[in-house]
């Protein structure tokens, strides 16, 4: 398959919880300064962020729904659209933000249900990089209707969930984009690894243990079922340990084991 190199990174506790409770999301813990720095202060996190970039060069960052949308929170309404529904659910790449002189990455998000709906188009806070969505045909097409209204450009691949190897193939050849890095553990990294999606796992680990029945964890996905859903092997490829008993592995994904 002709995809782009998929990188997870991500901080977690050392029993592998990536948030502090049940319908939480990456957000939520910087309102707690405390938490904060118990599993990630913002500074540590800058430093692996600059690191994890520093080691694999991204074209494209990408996030899924859960991490900045919480499956509690209200979403916002959008006026109705009753224009062409065809049109919309085509792909949508306008030229003046493709070949915009200055942007070298991409920020993405993989929303199936349409819900990441504030129009973020993340070149205010990095000139260097612009939002792009992954949908699917099912989203309302009022969702997609708001996404062109903001100039934000998307791609459509899959039936209520993104297809995740048919998107990746559709980002290599209309993107060009070689590289895509995560910070989403939970369901889209358990999507990727079980759609054989993800090729390298890095994982700041913090001497804390969370604990919880429904707290997020690093790879939410569908239970092992032998021999057609196998344990995914890892290869050690490097590891540091830090000064406050954190924990860098940094690991490779085999799947022909």
């Amino acid at each position: 398959m002709d995809r782009p190199k998929v990188i997870l990174y991500v901080g977690a506790s050392i029993d592998g919880r990536i948030t502090f409770g049940p319908d939480t999301t990456m957000f939520d813990s910087f309102n707690n300064p405390e938490l904060n720095q118990m599993l990630c202060s913002p500074e540590e996190w800058k430093n692996f962020s600059k690191a994890i970039i520093d080691i694999y060069k991204p074209d494209m960052f990408i996030e899924g729904s859960n991490m900045v949308v919480s499956e509690k929170e209200e979403l916002k309404e959008l006026p109705g659209y009753n224009g062409d529904i065809k049109d919309l659910f085509k792909d949508f790449l306008p030229d003046n933000i493709v070949y915009r002189t200055g942007r070298k990455t991409w920020t993405s998000i993989v929303d199936g249900r349409g819900r990441f709906r504030n129009g973020y188009t993340a070149d205010t806070d990095d000139s260097e990089t612009y939002m792009i969505h992954l949908t699917t045909e099912t989203v309302p097409p009022e969702y997609l209707a708001f996404l062109r209204s903001k100039n934000i450009p998307y791609l459509v691949e899959g039936q209520n969930r993104v297809d995740l190897p048919k998107m990746f193939q559709k980002i290599k050849s209309k993107l060009k984009v070689n590289t895509i890095v995560t910070s989403s553990g939970g369901r889209l990294s358990g999507a990727l690894i079980r759609s054989s999606l993800l090729d390298e796992v890095n994982i700041l680990f913090s001497p804390i243990v969370i604990g919880g029945f429904k707290t997020p964890t690093l790879f939410s996905s569908p239970e092992i079922n032998w021999p057609i859903i196998k344990p995914n092997k890892l290869y050690l490829l490097d590891n540091k340990v830090m000064d406050n008993g954190k924990i860098w592995l940094r690991y490779k994904v085999n799947y022909d084991a």
